[in-house]
């Protein structure tokens, strides 16, 4: 474990904070927006984010496959950017989910979503809600340094004595010329800067980071395969559910549901196979096999094919409908802990999104857990009487707090029904209860 942030005020803490943010995906727009909102004018500085891809990139609101966000996400979303900013979300760019058929050979099981937060679970698409967090950013107060290949080459960083300001350093040791006295990681679960959090150091060695991140991650043996299509569910699915089946072996699920006026959202994970005499495991699609789009589609629509049920009839329709530009192949990976510490030990580096926790896709919180990161760090930032190690530790200790919560809570719940005993609580109740305050 690292040594503690010091929460004593420093005398850098009298400058102006002016973070440089790695990342713009939802995790890292949502905490310059959080930041331009919360954090007093007379103490807020120039907000750098570095981000690889093309301005146009950014501004293409149909990149990406489904955002989950429930009443948790509607809250940070209200907390980051006000009341506006969550209304633009449901009431432009996603579906409200009614309730989850459950297909079963007798028909679909209907279980109705029932909140008792007075807010939905809503659906829509990923390049949207990065859409409209960029949107809210006042030109003047953010910076966004597009096509930044630097931003992915990052294996370090110094920090000046005299300003406590950071220079970020590639991989061949060139300095970045983007400073700031506070650097926001949220590049993703494979953050060099978590691997630098985690182990205490300021640097790695160019070839020390792949080790580092096999340590670090856990593949939980399953490949993640999903679209977002331009077509309404077909009639004969009931408006505003969420459908899934899934194969007896648990070797296959399939799921679609609304993402938004005029789309549809499809998902598929699949497990790999294990030859039961030899133990020697089989991807369903190798790694090198994830870019080759038509091909994934074919192997897709062949295996659901060869089930042998029509229960997974809706998720054959949907990909055979779909421009295969358009699925996303990813690996089920988490990372293989949270925390202890979400920020550095010299109070220069602090995590957020999946560089922070990198949770099971399987839990649908991931876009709705930075929206969180992203309000909590705000709230902690907006006052600083006790420096800014102080706020920084404070969000650490939040969110690692509860994102321990959840995972326990969600596995305990498993546990039970392994067990074959009654599930208990229902732990996404617990989870969308949250607020910032928390």
């Amino acid at each position: 474990m690292q040594a503690a942030t010091t929460s004593d005020p420093s005398p850098h803490d009298a400058r102006p904070l002016s973070p440089v943010i790695i990342g713009a995906g939802i995790g890292g727009l949502a905490t310059a927006l959080a930041l331009q909102r919360s954090v007093p004018r007379d103490r807020l500085g120039q907000i750098t984010v570095l981000e690889k891809r093309s301005l146009a990139d950014l501004d293409d609101d149909s990149a990406g496959a489904g955002a989950q966000v429930g009443p948790n996400g509607l809250r940070a979303l209200e907390a980051i950017g006000g009341a506006d900013l969550a209304e633009k979300w449901r009431g432009r760019c996603s579906s409200d989910v009614e309730g989850m058929a459950i297909m079963t050979p007798g028909g679909p099981m209907l279980i109705p979503e029932l909140s008792d937060t007075g807010l939905p679970i809503t659906f829509g698409r990923w390049g949207a809600l990065r859409k409209i967090l960029k949107d809210e950013l006042d030109g003047d107060l953010v910076s966004i340094v597009a096509d930044s290949s630097d931003s992915g080459d990052i294996c370090g960083y110094e920090v000046d004595d005299v300003d406590g300001y950071v220079t970020l350093r590639t991989s061949d040791g060139r300095p970045l010329e983007e400073r700031g006295n506070l650097v926001i990681s949220a590049e993703g679960i494979r953050s060099t800067f978590r691997l630098l959090v985690n182990n205490d150091r300021r640097s790695l060695a160019p070839d020390e980071k792949a080790g580092l991140v096999a340590a670090d991650i856990k593949d939980s043996g399953r490949v993640n395969i999903k679209a977002i299509v331009p077509v309404d569910m077909s009639p004969e699915y009931k408006s505003g559910y969420q459908y899934a089946w899934f194969a007896p072996d648990g070797g296959v699920g399939c799921f679609c549901g609304p993402a938004g006026a005029g789309s549809t959202y499809w998902a598929l994970s699949i497990a790999d196979s294990v030859d039961k005499e030899s133990g020697e495991v089989s991807r369903f699609l190798s790694d090198d096999a994830h870019d080759d789009l038509p091909a994934v589609k074919d192997s897709v629509l062949e295996r659901l094919k060869g089930l042998g049920t029509t229960d997974c009839n809706f998720a054959i329709d949907l990909v055979d409908r779909t421009d295969p530009g358009l699925i996303y192949v990813s690996r089920s990976e988490e990372s293989s802990s949270v925390g202890p510490d979400l920020t550095s030990s010299d109070g220069k580096i602090v995590l957020v999104g999946d560089s922070a926790h990198g949770m099971s896709g399987s839990y649908g919180q991931n876009p709705a857990l930075a929206l969180e990161d992203a309000a909590v760090l705000a709230s902690c930032l907006k006052s600083c009487e006790d420096g800014l190690g102080g706020a920084l530790e404070r969000y650490s200790k939040r969110r690692v707090e509860r994102c321990l919560e959840i995972q326990r809570r969600s596995a305990e719940r498993a546990a039970r029904a392994m067990r074959g005993e009654e599930a208990g609580e229902d732990v996404s109740k617990w989870i969308h209860r949250w607020n910032v305050e928390d």
